[in-house]
């Protein structure tokens, strides 16, 4: 009920943000648990191996936005949510704003208590030359990008 009355008095922008980013993770959460990879992986953007730097992209305002809503509604969510869901929703609310972003997945190697080798896997999204959601702790090696990119109405005019 408190998270409840918090909403309710949030404003109307921040509202929307908030549902559109539940939207976008309820569908990331059907196609990963329901769908293979190959079949959703198309709507990702345009494959490349490895991390794309997306050099002469501008970081907008709008960014930080998204990445709060979206960490927000995970959080309220109980952290269910995996780091791919959270950078499938985030790529896509970006994408519809008509901000250039890549969603880079990445592996790292562990070895585990009983000194197995233990591979780990993560995704992250990134704007212009940084990180914007999924921050993760070095090691972790850039198998493959998805980049949605989008030129600024100065770059279409030229």
């Amino acid at each position: 009920m408190k998270t409840l009355c918090r909403f309710v008095q949030l404003p109307w922008s921040r509202k929307v943000l908030l549902l559109e980013a539940a939207g976008w993770l309820a569908l990331a959460w059907l196609l990963v648990r329901t769908m293979p990879f190959r079949v959703w992986s198309r709507w990702l953007g345009t494959q490349s191996s490895g991390e794309v730097d997306l050099v002469g992209v501008e970081r907008d305002p709008r960014v930080r936005d998204i990445c709060l809503a979206i960490t927000s509604i995970s959080a309220r969510l109980g952290d269910r949510l995996t780091c791919l869901m959270l950078a499938m929703a985030a790529q896509w609310m970006l994408s519809r704003r008509e901000i250039s972003s890549s969603l880079v997945l990445g592996t790292r190697t562990e070895q585990d208590a009983q000194k197995r080798l233990v591979i780990k896997a993560h995704a992250w999204v990134r704007v212009g030359s940084g990180v914007v959601l999924g921050h993760h702790e070095e090691g972790y090696i850039p198998i493959s990008s998805f980049v949605r990119y989008h030129p600024s109405p100065e770059r279409q005019a030229e």
